[in-house]
């Protein structure tokens, strides 16, 4: 089980789904991420995994903008601590340091593309 990330060019049920990379993180990491935004006071779990949540609004109508200025810093504090956040890693293996690294990169890379798109996240 994971998190997928889509795109979509508006709202509603006449949106269209925009090709993108596939952007998937496995639900193991989202005690790394969580913490992450303990240690530096910011909402990181609720913005990867709940978005439309944290904006109040339905999953599908949250703007990228909203996301994609946040990822750079998020991107800097997962590297800054990452030395401390090694202890939430799952014991099964399945989810790393890297992995998570990788995926917000790809995420921020692909707002960048889909600035005036939406996410949907397939939770």
């Amino acid at each position: 089980m994971g998190l997928d990330i889509y795109f979509y060019d508006g709202v509603g049920e006449c949106a269209n789904e925009l090709d993108s990379e596939d952007l998937h993180i496995t639900h193991n990491l989202n005690t790394v991420v969580s913490e992450l935004g303990l240690i530096v006071g910011k909402p990181y779990y609720e913005m990867i995994w709940r978005p439309d949540e944290l904006l109040c609004l339905k999953n599908g109508e949250v703007p990228v903008s909203f996301v994609l200025v946040t990822l750079p810093q998020m991107i800097k504090d997962v590297i800054k601590y990452e030395s401390l956040l090694k202890q939430f890693l799952p014991d099964n293996g399945y989810g790393t340091m890297d992995d998570l690294v990788y995926f917000l990169c790809n995420y921020l890379s692909e707002c960048f593309r889909h600035k005036d798109a939406y996410i949907y996240c397939c939770r």
